[in-house]
């Protein structure tokens, strides 16, 4: 039965070959299409996946549940306050690092700051406060330095984008050098105004990464909870002796100011006499050093919280189980009440990566639009074959075929040409795909090159893309072929007859 059908099928295809060749253009051109751009849009999200999961992000991070971007580059929280402090960090930390799908963890602060160098050079940056051992064993090939050294467990110190770099040289007109001192000022509205000084120890590229990620300059962790406001302590903590309490607490005005308009008889003012003058000049620098006070105080107020962290970077052994870690850790934190949440890598990727994965959604929506147009375009060309074969399909049902026979060739006749002629397509697209390959697409602009992942974009043929094109061309067939054979099987074989 099968064998009569392709026979028949084959023989009306031939028969009336324009339309078999306009239908089989279009499904080409179209299958072509869809194998080109699903290779095109693959080949960027693998690129940006690999790249961001290997340098930047980890296959998945955990952070406080109470923030709203999670983004762990550059969110819309970090200008209004400092990113929410991950609670449990060591509790947390120990359990996902027990899992056997962990490879490794490590945390993370982030901050924005103001950077200011000799005056006159300023830039904008993006602060990543970490722990520099944890974090090149995480990422081995996450930073590329062009000057001096990466910071070293314990050592204060900074190492700069060279985007930061470059600010600072086109703000100045000078180069800042490796062991050069900077002035950072943190910007947001928890801590206040925190101003350190911090030491270039390297400047690093991060070449082709995007645009936010060019700002991105390396920190020691003590250094960024200070400027973030993570200390143990407050001005509330402090503990006064009953000597330091009974001597502010007999302090009045009068003992400040004294009687006069101008303060007391001995407050503000001392004697031009010789010997006074004398004993001015004679005081040590310990002397006027004491003016300080006590700076413990002031030590006991800036000491940092070892377990303040606003993330915990993690990898897995596979990409592919990542997704099974983050719901086993988002149901493990709900069942124990602690308040954190685990992410995919992409939530944090920021703009660049999660701009591809849109531009993907589009592009496949835009081929869905375009699946539309074909299915309609196939069907009025089938319609048409069909009205001029009433005759013979008359004769077929006349001689006793039934309509099962009928819907069945019509079909058949369908698939063969969008599987044929898909093949052809997808063949074509491959094609395609091996030239710019070869030859490479340049980026027009920086942007572009954010969204290629560099200068010159080399496309892979994507297996994924070719099955699903043959899937989808296999769809539209089908769903092309119902409303011709719809109208073949309405007309009785008589009329049928008579039309043909």
């Amino acid at each position: 039965m099968l064998g009569v059908l392709i026979k028949i099928a084959f023989r009306n295809l031939k028969e009336h070959k324009a339309k078999t060749l306009i239908i089989g253009v279009l499904i080409t051109l179209g299958i072509a299409i869809l194998v080109v751009g699903n290779s095109f849009t693959d080949t960027i999200k693998k690129g940006i996946e690999k790249n961001y999961i290997q340098n930047y992000t980890g296959n998945l991070f955990i952070a406080s549940s109470a923030i709203k971007d999670p983004s762990l580059i550059i969110s819309n929280e970090l200008f209004e306050s400092t990113p929410k402090i991950l609670p449990d960090f060591p509790a947390i930390q120990k359990h996902v690092e027990s899992l056997s799908e962990v490879t490794g963890t490590t945390g993370q602060i982030n901050g924005v700051a103001l950077g200011k160098w000799n005056d006159v050079g300023e830039s904008f940056m993006i602060l990543f406060g970490l722990d520099s051992t944890s974090y090149q064993n995480l990422f081995p090939t996450g930073v590329k330095l062009t000057d001096g050294e990466f910071l070293k467990e314990g050592e204060s110190g900074i190492v700069l984008s060279k985007m930061v770099a470059d600010m600072f040289k086109q703000s100045s007109g000078n180069d800042i050098q490796v062991g050069d001192s900077i002035v950072l000022t943190s910007m947001n509205t928890v801590s206040g105004a925190k101003i350190r000084e911090v030491t270039v120890k390297g400047i690093h590229d991060y070449g082709d990464a995007s645009f936010d990620l060019s700002y991105v300059c390396f920190i020691d962790q003590d250094t960024l909870r200070i400027l973030n406001g993570m200390v143990l302590n407050t001005a509330n903590s402090l503990n006064l002796t009953g000597e330091e309490a009974s001597s502010l607490g007999a302090l009045d005005e009068e003992s400040l100011f004294g009687s006069s308009p101008l303060g007391g008889d001995d407050a503000f003012f001392v004697s031009d006499s010789a010997e006074t003058e004398s004993s001015f000049l004679e005081s040590s620098v310990d002397d006027w050093t004491n003016i300080l006070g006590d700076t413990s105080q002031r030590a006991f107020l800036n000491e940092t919280d070892p377990n303040a962290w606003n993330y915990l970077l993690v990898k897995v052994t596979d990409q592919n189980k990542a997704e099974k870690v983050v719901k086993e850790l988002n149901t493990y934190f709900t069942d124990n009440n602690i308040e954190a949440k685990a992410w995919n890598w992409l939530d944090g990727a920021g703009m660049s990566a999660q701009l591809a994965d849109t531009l993907s959604i589009v592009f496949n929506v835009l081929l869905f639009v375009i699946a539309i147009v074909a299915v309609i375009v196939i069907m009025n060309t089938l319609v048409i074959s069909v009205s001029e074969r009433y005759g013979e399909i008359g004769t077929m049902r006349a001689i006793g075929a039934k309509k099962s026979f009928v819907r069945q060739m019509i079909s058949l006749e369908t698939l063969m040409i969008t599987l044929v002629f898909g093949v052809i397509g997808v063949i074509l697209g491959i094609i395609i795909l091996l030239v710019l390959r070869g030859v490479g697409i340049q980026a027009p602009n920086q942007f572009m090159q954010i969204l290629l992942g560099g200068d010159v974009f080399r496309p892979v043929v994507s297996f994924q893309a070719i099955v699903l094109s043959l899937i989808t061309v296999s769809v539209v067939g089908l769903i092309a072929s119902l409303y011709p054979v719809s109208v073949a099987l309405k007309v009785s074989p008589l009329e049928a007859m008579n039309k043909g």
